[in-house]
């Protein structure tokens, strides 16, 4: 791979190498990088303009890459389980929740730019309606939507004037990468309160009933995750 990335460079009277290191480390480090984000443009270029580079170094360590021009992001998936990172029960539930919000607005025609627009307590409400579970309390749900946003999944904005209690945050459309289909057949059936149980097997329907579980999903373990599931534990203790 030295040797491809010193052939790109030649060839290029743009970027350096440690362009390139560092566009790859951002895309390690936040998973998805969006075109719109100032932080993340340059190296969203830099990497959309050298494609087949990228997608055979991260394809050489066992991952696949992402680009969707269109809709202006790129990003890579892990694949293993050993690769992904294991969600508690509420952040995975709150996973599909945030999908099932940006499905419904894209068939309302009420996605801008890619983005869904809602808030926090737009998708607690949805939460408990969906889950029948007790909704996170304030400071759980800032960590949830902290840790969504470190994986480029939404984009959190200002608290609400009215209420500062509800943070207002977009969906982006990555969300569609890492929620696959299996996962929307979970929210389908808890949208079903009556039948819902009767149509899950023992496994799912003890997985739901667990308090705690380690949920596996297509999301790269970064060490601000780590922490957070270690301060976590250490608050229960």
């Amino acid at each position: 791979m030295l040797s491809d990335l010193q052939k790109v460079i030649n060839r290029s009277d743009k970027y350096q190498e440690e362009d390139f290191i560092h566009a790859a480390n951002l895309l390690l480090t936040h998973q998805f990088i969006h075109a719109d984000r100032s932080s993340h443009r340059e190296s969203y270029f830099l990497v959309s303009s050298h494609v087949e580079y990228f997608k055979n170094l991260f394809a050489a360590i066992g991952w696949s890459f992402v680009h969707q021009p269109d809709e202006a992001y790129l990003g890579i998936l892990p694949q293993g389980n050993e690769r992904n990172l294991k969600l508690k029960l509420d952040e995975s539930l709150i996973l599909l929740c945030m999908r099932q919000m940006y499905e419904q607005k894209l068939e309302k025609f009420e996605i801008e730019s890619g983005k869904a627009y809602t808030n926090s307590d737009e998708l607690l409400m949805l939460f408990e309606t969906l889950t029948g579970k007790d909704i996170p309390n304030e400071t759980r749900t800032k960590e949830l939507l902290a840790l969504f946003s470190r994986h480029g999944l939404i984009e959190r904005g200002k608290p609400d004037e009215t209420n500062p209690k509800n943070v207002l945050f977009s969906i982006l459309p990555t969300i569609r990468q890492v929620v696959v289909e299996d996962y929307i057949k979970q929210i389908e059936l808890l949208t079903d309160p009556d039948n819902a149980r009767d149509a899950l097997n023992a496994e799912e329907e003890a997985l739901l009933d667990k308090e705690e579980t380690d949920v596996e999903s297509p999301l790269i373990p970064q060490e601000n995750d780590s922490m957070s599931q270690v301060e976590s534990s250490n608050e229960t203790a």
